[in-house]
């Protein structure tokens, strides 16, 4: 937050060079963005995503209406020349000038507290994490519903990516804070009978759990945390005008 604090003072009086913002009919699910050190265009984006986006959190750490999870947007956003050079820094402004932007268009007001959550911790076992660690600066990953495979990622990325597929948020208390190739494979765990028996048709091989120990060295362990949460007091369906 503290990186956030600095960035609003490096943009203060600072924002887009020009933004257009408008509202996608086109019922897709699929959505991309993509973005350079002079234009950032975003189709078919949530409100939602673009606030967790400014935010710099997590989807678990958002409170808000549910319609903020259908209703869906074209961003284009030209960005001033004097960002900062520092990686770290740029995104803080990016982020400030997103939030300054939700607040114009979309009369977003928010309010920050906290909540104790049920989470799982991402621990190293006691045989020691078997991901190889590298050195890089950019991470490919793709994943479905039993396999993930990452060129390189931080433990943080990857708690990111199991808190997706997990029934609690997942945070990194590896204490690792290097990049690694990771790849991992589960089987999806069988649904249920009305009377609380699995189901036959389970196919064979470890669940995510399972797999996360045996394969790389990981542990998900039930804890309770205190979150930050940002919580939605308004925003307005309709974007105003470009």
């Amino acid at each position: 937050m503290l990186l956030f604090a600095v960035a609003a003072c490096l943009v203060r009086g600072q924002e887009f060079e020009a933004v257009s913002v408008k509202p996608n009919k086109s019922g897709s699910g699929g959505s991309h963005s993509r973005g350079d050190r002079g234009l950032f265009t975003a189709e078919n984006l949530t409100l939602r995503s673009l606030i967790v986006s400014a935010y710099g959190i997590k989807d678990y750490q958002l409170e808000a209406p549910d319609w903020l999870r259908s209703e869906r947007y074209d961003l284009a956003a030209r960005l001033p020349h004097d960002l900062p050079e520092d990686r770290k820094q740029y995104r803080a402004a990016f982020g400030a000038m997103m939030q300054k932007m939700l607040s114009d268009r979309f009369k977003l007001a928010i309010h920050r507290s906290q909540k104790s959550m049920p989470v799982y911790g991402l621990v190293v076992g006691k045989k020691g994490l078997k991901g190889e660690e590298l050195t890089c600066n950019c991470c490919n990953s793709n994943s479905n519903n039993t396999h993930y495979q990452s060129t390189c990622t931080t433990m943080d990325g990857f708690a990111e990516f199991l808190s997706g597929r997990m029934d609690a948020p997942v945070l990194d208390m590896t204490g690792l804070s290097a990049s690694y190739k990771i790849t991992l494979d589960w089987v999806a765990e069988p649904r249920q009978s009305t009377d609380g028996k699995a189901g036959a048709d389970a196919p064979p091989g470890p669940t995510l759990t399972e797999a996360l120990q045996d394969q790389l060295g990981l542990k998900l362990e039930p804890r309770k945390a205190p979150i930050e949460i940002i919580v939605v007091d308004h925003a307005e369906k309709v974007p105003t005008e470009n």
